[in-house]
């Protein structure tokens, strides 16, 4: 595949009362359409949205599926979408022309437009269950008798917690050599919690599997467009930018977390703002969940040699003395320590130190 053309600079929208069009109202389109309006934009703005619902928060619809999941982003303090926005659309957008958006046939003209529209679960087993929407998560809250999740990463291994704390019986089906794989040794705490809650873990589906919920990723809703970006979101689409799920950043980690999309909603707009020449530091990956109980952070690139202290609770990937990533779980001082000394001098012996890292490292 070819690496898309950027628009040279001299030749990118020079941003004065442009009309904005923001395709995608979650996490990364609501903190769009706040960046700009606290940077000083006020023109005309408007937003695509496809569920016609206030936006509001996705990690709850599978950590707390029987709880309280329908919390919105305002209540947060991210932002009212009908209060930044001088035009909402509920539609889905077909295509873009140029930077016009085409939503349910109906062309809408637009100068810049910034794509959010996230990512549809995988379907590859028919007849079985997904969550992205809030609707999805009030089909799976009607769900009867025992389920059979496939897929042991982040969504499979949070939905597992949740049913499972409702009482229902769930099995949980992992084709790898275990749940979480990104975790590396850490996953043990996580499946054991999770066999402490009733959770079946396996690595085949069952004769009798009830209701089959599938959890086994994601596929980015790009439009059938290449929607690589650079290090601040823009598309080699003049006057295009993406952000979250749907686009694959140029300089660091591309969609699927929450923190991610956060700071890239940020990048995004100040490159609509300001057209900036250089790129942007890369974001340090950034990872949080909430599974049986147990709160884990996985945080930076996990490269160099790991070093797991003996209950695995701890991960810390070291490379020539540096610190470039780890995971946590249930650690919350660790947690806080490794967001902060990402890049610090640490050596593999204390990396082996099971004591608290903000100590290890004040020592060094």
């Amino acid at each position: 595949m070819q690496e898309p053309a950027f628009l040279p600079y001299d030749q990118l929208y020079i941003l004065e009362d442009l009309l904005i069009t923001i395709c995608g109202t979650g996490l990364a389109g609501l903190r769009v359409a706040a960046e700009l309006r606290e940077a000083g934009y006020d023109g005309p703005m408007r937003a695509i949205d496809r569920e016609g619902v206030p936006p509001y928060d996705r990690p709850p619809l599978s950590k707390n599926l029987f709880g309280d999941y329908r919390r919105p982003l305002s209540a947060d303090g991210l932002g009212h979408i009908a209060e930044l926005c001088d035009e909402i659309v509920t539609g889905s957008v077909d295509s873009l022309d140029g930077s016009d958006v085409i939503v349910d046939g109906i062309r809408y003209a637009s100068d810049t437009t910034v794509l959010a529209l996230g990512a549809d679960p995988r379907e590859t087993y028919p007849g079985a269950l997904h969550l992205r929407t809030r609707e999805d998560a009030e089909r799976l809250r009607a769900v009867t008798g025992p389920v059979t999740i496939i897929g042991g990463g982040w969504i499979g291994c949070e939905l597992a917690s949740s049913f499972a704390a409702a009482g229902r019986p769930v099995t949980l089906v992992e084709i790898a050599e275990h749940i979480l794989p990104a975790i590396g040794p850490a996953h043990t705490a996580i499946e054991s919690a999770l066999n402490s809650m009733g959770v079946d873990i396996v690595s085949t589906i069952p004769q009798d599997p009830g209701t089959i919920i599938e959890a086994t990723g994601a596929v980015p809703h790009t439009l059938g467009l290449d929607l690589r970006t650079d290090g601040w979101g823009r598309t080699s689409y003049p006057g295009v930018y993406a952000v979250g799920d749907c686009a694959t950043i140029g300089i660091g980690p591309s969609g699927g977390h929450w923190n991610t999309a956060l700071h890239q909603a940020a990048r995004v707009a100040h490159a609509i703002m300001t057209n900036p020449a250089d790129d942007p530091l890369p974001l340090v990956p950034d990872v949080f969940s909430t599974i049986a109980g147990l709160e884990i952070l996985v945080i930076g690139h996990p490269v160099g040699t790991p070093v797991t202290i003996d209950d695995g609770s701890r991960i810390l990937w070291v490379t020539e003395d540096r610190l470039t990533g780890g995971v946590t779980v249930d650690r919350p001082a660790d947690a806080v320590a490794l967001r902060r000394n990402i890049g610090s001098r640490i050596t593999l012996e204390a990396a082996a130190d099971p004591r608290p890292l903000k100590k290890i490292l004040r020592e060094l």
